[in-house]
């Protein structure tokens, strides 16, 4: 969670597609859901292949529920090129009242169908860039920022490109103070991960 700045408060935040919200505004929540995934492929993925009206009527009465259930906040864990559409969360968070919160990052797990053509040739600093630029000025200049860095790998051992995931997934955390999750193969997956957090100088408690 990054911490608001000293002069107002010294109280966690979390930033959901409206803003800002205190951590202890956050209430009851559900931690990994996902309202819309498009698992065409990264190369194929396009917001041309919904009709977002038909998304928005589809998830509203189960939104709607889960907040008459008591859910204050929502995680929607669905990263870029994997049917991520942060205009259509805030309009449903809006519509709800729900907290609702997106992600920054690429998912590199099933055999990374989801991991666009420039993650292969960027660096991981290059990627890392990308990602804090979503936090700095919004998604795809909509303002709207990402509250948790949401990635993915196979099973061990990590391809290179998933090794370079992780690594862009430190640096961002570095840069913005963002919780990473991680879909994981399995144990030796995930001690491959802690090596490179911790080679990064980054905390394991800073990854899900």
């Amino acid at each position: 969670l990054p911490r608001m700045a000293e002069a107002v408060t010294q109280e966690d935040f979390v930033m959901t597609v409206n803003g800002k919200l205190m951590a202890s505004d956050m209430k009851f929540t559900l931690s990994h859901e996902h309202i819309l995934v498009d698992f065409i492929g990264a190369d194929k993925v396009s917001k041309n292949r919904y009709h977002e009206e038909d998304v928005f009527n589809t998830a509203m009465p189960y939104l709607r529920d889960v907040k008459n259930k008591g859910c204050q906040t929502f995680i929607d864990c669905t990263p870029a090129y994997i049917g991520r559409d942060a205009a259509l969360l805030k309009r449903l968070s809006l519509e709800t009242k729900l907290n609702i919160i997106t992600t920054t990052g690429y998912y590199g797990a099933a055999q990374e169908k989801y991991v666009p053509r420039h993650a292969y040739t960027e660096t991981a600093e290059q990627l890392s860039t990308r990602w804090t630029d979503e936090w700095d000025n919004g998604i795809e200049g909509s303002g709207i920022k990402p509250g948790m860095i949401k990635t993915g790998v196979d099973k061990a051992p990590l391809s290179d490109v998933q090794k370079k995931l992780i690594d862009a997934a430190a640096l961002t955390h570095l840069a913005t103070g963002l919780i990473i999750g991680v879909h994981t193969g399995d144990r030796a997956a995930a001690d491959a991960q802690l090596g490179i957090l911790e080679s990064r100088g980054v905390a394991p408690s800073a990854r899900i």
